[in-house]
């Protein structure tokens, strides 16, 4: 589904580290609460970069810009704040059909909610970036030498959440399980 709500911390605020840019061509399953990194040797038109989903590469490079993505790349107004919809390409470099999108760094203090993690989770677990298949941008349980994010601050628990599909294409509102996390970053953690 992709929820992802801070509970405390510096957002909506002026202090918030916070970034906006394109979502990388080829790119799919960005959902809200999503850690995506910026990729900046692929911006269209010699930017700052593009958003990725974050891998087994992020987990480990301590050189990485996370981030959480608060859109999902296929959110309506993603797609209207890049070129999804606004016809074709206006130049050579202009990617058409990509959306734009803004993350929270993970380098910013902040506890969160959210239902984009894979594993069975407890308080004080810390969380790195899931690295293949179905949990690569998802949060996952430590492993040693990777970069620590998180930190679990409350373990699995079910919250309402009301535009989580309830019944598709009818109705949306419905308990989903989430956990509650605080953002810590910690480079290349063994112990």
């Amino acid at each position: 589904m992709g929820w992802f709500s801070p509970i405390k911390g510096q957002y909506p605020s002026l202090a918030q580290i916070d970034k906006t840019l394109n979502v990388g061509a080829g790119e799919t399953g960005i959902t809200r609460g999503s850690l995506i990194y910026v990729d900046p040797g692929a911006s269209p038109q010699g930017g700052e970069g593009v958003f990725r989903i974050a891998n087994a590469t992020q987990a480990t490079d301590v050189t990485a810009d996370l981030f959480v993505a608060l859109q999902g790349q296929d959110d309506f107004v993603a797609g209207m704040a890049g070129t999804i919809g606004q016809g074709p390409a206006t130049d050579e470099n202009e990617v058409p059909g990509t959306a734009r999108i803004t993350g929270l760094s993970v380098r910013m203090p902040l506890e969160f909610q959210t239902d984009q993690y894979a594993g069975n989770l407890g308080v004080g677990d810390y969380l790195t970036v899931g690295v293949d298949g179905d949990v690569e941008g998802l949060f996952v349980a430590h492993t040693a030498g990777a970069n620590v994010i998180a930190q679990v601050t409350a373990a699995p628990f079910e919250r309402w959440v009301n535009d989580a599909v309830a019944v598709e294409g009818r109705r949306t509102g419905a308990a989903v399980t989430v956990i509650q996390a605080r953002f810590v970053w910690v480079p290349k953690f063994t112990a």
